[in-house]
C-alpha cells in the first residue's frame, strides 16, 4: 500500500510524531498533505505552538490527551496567549505578601517559605497550584485563582531556609538550609530532599540530606547561594565574596562535580556547565573582578574542556541567568508542563555585567543562543590535542549573540529567562530608536519601570512579523546585524551581534520593583510589600 492510499488518520497520527518545523515543511510536499495538515486542528496546534517556540510533551495522540471537542479551544487560546503578549496587556490576579523568603516558580507551581504562624526562621514552605481545578483539565489555560490553593507544606526543617529549587515530574524539593558550625564562626549548609507530595526525604534520595562545608576559604562562606537542578542533577553555587560551585546527583548522594571556583554557572546541557573563573583558578577576591573567564566544564571528563572567547576582556560583577530546564526531564503533572514545554533548540542565556564606565548606573547584558554556543564546542573539539581547547567567537558570536549597553535595560532576575523570552525593565524610550546601539547615552536619572519581554525565538520573524504598536504596547522588530562600541579602559571595543529578537515594551509605568520571574505564560513582579503575579490568558473575569 502506497503512503497516499492510508487513511488520513494514520496520516495524522504519524504526523503528530514529526518536530514542529518538519512538519510545516510537509505542507509543499503534495496536496494531500497541505489540506490534511491545514485542515486538522492537532497540527495546527503542533506547528503553532511550535511557531512560539513551543514542543508538544503531553501524549501524541490524536486529542493530545485531552477531549477532541476542546481541540479547536485550544488552538485559538494559543493565538490569544500570542496576541496578549503582544499587546503586554496582563492583569494581576494573585498577591502574595512579602512576609517570606525564597520564592520559586516551576510547572505551573508557586513554591515559597514563610516562617508560619509563630514567626521566626523561615521553616515553612507552601506549594500552590497556579493552574485550574482539576475538573477543568481540559483546559491548559485557565486564569490563575484568585485564592490561592493549599498543596503542602513542611515545618520540621532544623533551621533556617535560605534557598529553594523544585521539580514536581520528579516530585522532589531541594532546600538549602543554613547551619553554623559549634564554637566557630563557620557557616555551613545543609541540603534536604524531599518529596512534595508528603513533605518527608524523598524515596529515591540515598541521603535524606548532604553537609557540606565550603571547602575554598571558610571566611567566604557567608556570601549569597544559589540552588540549581537538572534532571538528577543538583548544584550549589556561591555568587559572592570567593566563589565556587559543586554539583550533586541527588538520587545517589555522589559528589559529580567537586567544587569548582566560579562567581557564576549554569547548565548548558546534561553533560556541561557554563563558568565564569578568574584566570588562576583560585578564589576570587575583589582585585580579580576584571580577570575573569568564561569556561565549559565537562561533567563526564570531569575538567574544563573549553575556553569561551569573548570580545570583551573586562567582565566586573558578571553573572549568568538562563531558564531552569529541570522541567523537561520528565512529564510533570502540572498541566502546562504535561503538554507544552520550551524547545531546548530556541534556549538563550544572559551574561550582566559592568564595563569600565564609571557613569553607568545599570549593567550590560548579552544575550545568548545556548544551540550555536553547543555547537561551536562541538566544532572546537575535532583537531583537539588537549584540554581546554578555545571557542573562537567569530565561529558563533556575532550571529548567536545580542548586546545590549549600560542603561538600556534593568538587571534580569535569576528567574528573569523563560526558555527563549527574558523579563526586565527599561527605559520609556528605550526601543523607539537605535541610538541605543551606537551612542548611548547614561542617565542616573532614568527611571526603569517599563516592563519589556525580549523575545528571542527568530521563527516569528522569519514568518514575517514586523514593528507594529498596540495601545498598551510598542512591538519592536530587530533582525539586523548591529555594531555597537564598549569603552574599555583607554580603548573601545566594537562588537557585532544579530541574534534576532522583538521588544514588547510597556506604554505605561507598573511599579517599583526588585526582580522579574518569568513563567510560561505569567510574569511575577517582586514589590516592596507583596510578589503579584500578572497573567497573560484572557478571561472575561480578569477583564
Amino acid at each position: 500500500m502506497l503512503f497516499s492510499e492510508l487513511p488520513n488518520e494514520i496520516i495524522e497520527q504519524i504526523l503528530l510524531d514529526l518536530d514542529p518545523l518538519t512538519l510545516a515543511q510537509c505542507r509543499v510536499a503534495s496536496r494531500q498533505l497541505y489540506e490534511l495538515i491545514d485542515n486538522s486542528v492537532l497540527l495546527q496546534i503542533v506547528i503553532e505552538a511550535g511557531i512560539d517556540g513551543l514542543l508538544v510533551v503531553g501524549p501524541r495522540n490524536r486529542h493530545l490527551g485531552y477531549p477532541s471537542s476542546s481541540a479547536q479551544h485550544l488552538l485559538d487560546e494559543i493565538f490569544r496567549i500570542r496576541e496578549a503578549t503582544k499587546e503586554l496587556s496582563p492583569r494581576s490576579v494573585w498577591k502574595i505578601p512579602n512576609e517570606h523568603g525564597p520564592l520559586e516558580i516551576s510547572d505551573g507551581i508557586i513554591c515559597f517559605v514563610s516562617s508560619g504562624r509563630g514567626g521566626g526562621q523561615l521553616k515553612t514552605c507552601h506549594f500552590h497550584e497556579m493552574l485550574a481545578p482539576a475538573d477543568q483539565n481540559y483546559n491548559l489555560f485557565q486564569p490563575y485563582p484568585t485564592e490561592k490553593r493549599y498543596v503542602n507544606t513542611m515545618r520540621d526543617i532544623d533551621a533556617g531556609v535560605t534557598d529553594i529549587v523544585f521539580s514536581t515530574g520528579s516530585d522532589l524539593v531541594v532546600l538549602l538550609e543554613r547551619t553554623t558550625a559549634p564554637n566557630t564562626d563557620r557557616v555551613d549548609h545543609r541540603l534536604h530532599f524531599r518529596a512534595i507530595s508528603t513533605g518527608r526525604p524523598h524515596p529515591e534520595a540515598t541521603l535524606p540530606h548532604i553537609e557540606y562545608i565550603y571547602p575554598l576559604s571558610p571566611a567566604f562562606g557567608s556570601g549569597t547561594w544559589l540552588l540549581q537542578l537538572y534532571g538528577d542533577m543538583v548544584a550549589l553555587l556561591l555568587v559572592q565574596n570567593g566563589g565556587g560551585v559543586t554539583v550533586w546527583n541527588w538520587k545517589s548522594g555522589e559528589v559529580i562535580v567537586p567544587c569548582q571556583s566560579a562567581v557564576a554557572s549554569i547548565f548548558l546541557s546534561q553533560n556541561q556547565l557554563l563558568l565564569i573563573t578568574n584566570t588562576k583558578g583560585d578564589p576570587l577576591s575583589s582585585n580579580d573582578q576584571e580577570k575573569m573567564n568564561i569556561v565549559v566544564y565537562s561533567i563526564s571528563e570531569r575538567c574544563i574542556t573549553h575556553r569561551i572567547r569573548l570580545p570583551v576582556s573586562t567582565l566586573r560583577h558578571p553573572f549568568l541567568f538562563t531558564y531552569p530546564r529541570q522541567t523537561l526531564t520528565q512529564i510533570s503533572p502540572a498541566q502546562i508542563a504535561g503538554t507544552f514545554a520550551p524547545d531546548p533548540s530556541l534556549d538563550v542565556f544572559a551574561l550582566q555585567f559592568w564595563p569600565t564606565v564609571a557613569d553607568a548606573v545599570h549593567p550590560c547584558v548579552a544575550v545568548f543562543s545556548t544551540q550555536r554556543l553547543l555547537e561551536a564546542c562541538e566544532a572546537a573539539l575535532v583537531d583537539r590535542e588537549q584540554y581546554p581547547v578555545d571557542v573562537d567567537w567569530n565561529t558563533w558570536g556575532p550571529k548567536g549573540s545580542r548586546w545590549f549597553p549600560p542603561n538600556c535595560l534593568h538587571a534580569p532576575s535569576e528567574r528573569g529567562i523563560h526558555g527563549a523570552r527574558m523579563v526586565t525593565t527599561t527605559r520609556s524610550d528605550a526601543f523607539d530608536v537605535f541610538d541605543w546601539i551606537d551612542d548611548w547615552k547614561p542617565n542616573r536619572d532614568e527611571i526603569f519601570n517599563y516592563p519589556v519581554i525580549l523575545d528571542f525565538n527568530p521563527r516569528p520573524i522569519l514568518r514575517g512579523a514586523t514593528d507594529c504598536d498596540f495601545p498598551l504596547c510598542r512591538n519592536t522588530v530587530v533582525r539586523d546585524m548591529w555594531s555597537w562600541s564598549i569603552p574599555e579602559d583607554e580603548k573601545t571595543v566594537s562588537i557585532e551581534s544579530g541574534l534576532p529578537f522583538r521588544a514588547f515594551v510597556s506604554k505605561e509605568e507598573w511599579f517599583h520593583h526588585s526582580g522579574a520571574h518569568l513563567h510560561s505564560t505569567a510574569v511575577v513582579f517582586s514589590k516592596d510589600t507583596s510578589d503579584d503575579i500578572y497573567s497573560f490568558l484572557q478571561h472575561p473575569n480578569l477583564w
